[in-house]
């Protein structure tokens, strides 16, 4: 798409489940995080190598992904947190946090009971991976890349529970969408109400 000149990527997908769905962990699991990390790499793999120089790269994460993160295990906050964590890394941990979830082991294992914090977390920690090989390889060509949460938006998931309308929640992924062409920050962040948030 192209929008004021610049190339952009919203990598929005539906969530599957709504509050309080009934569906086992398993399937909420394997569901949710083939829709909101699988998909979401997916589809930046594909377009990130055609981003055009001073381009801009939103993907739809949320402060839920922090929360999971919080909620792992010592050694999986540290690994996530890791400067160094490949993309490869991290797609076998979301297929591990799946696999554990089948097989009803995933708490014990070190991980929140969240599907849909881990894929999340997930989106987040790939966005991080993919601005920094962004910096590695076309850093002359100034594109940004982050990850942003909405709020709690009312949506087919939310339902009424969300606070906040549609427009509302559009508001920091179009300011991350329209950052100047000078502009060198926020890069690799997770950004809410346009406030990058620490990590």
């Amino acid at each position: 798409m192209n929008f004021r000149g610049k190339c952009l990527t919203l990598s929005l997908f539906p969530s599957f489940l709504k509050v309080n769905d009934p569906t086992p962990f398993d399937i909420q699991a394997e569901r949710t995080l083939k829709t909101n990390f699988f998909a979401t790499r997916n589809v930046c793999n594909e377009l990130l190598p055609i981003i055009k120089p001073h381009g801009r790269v939103v993907n739809i994460s949320s402060l839920q992904g922090s929360k999971a993160l919080e909620n792992c295990s010592q050694d999986l906050q540290e690994v996530f947190r890791s400067e160094t964590l490949r993309e490869e890394d991290l797609v076998d941990l979301m297929k591990k946090f799946v696999e554990d979830a089948k097989n009803e082991v995933h708490e014990k294992e070190g991980w929140p009971n969240s599907a849909y914090g881990v894929s999340k977390l997930g989106v987040t920690v790939l966005s991080r991976i993919l601005a920094r090989r962004l910096d590695e390889k076309r850093k002359a060509d100034r594109i940004l890349l982050n990850a942003c949460c909405p709020g709690w938006v009312k949506t087919d998931m939310a339902g009424d529970y969300g606070s906040r309308t549609v427009e509302e929640g559009a508001e920091t992924p179009v300011y991350l969408a329209l950052l100047p062409p000078d502009a060198t920050e926020p890069h690799g962040q997770l950004v809410r109400d346009k406030v990058v948030q620490s990590w």
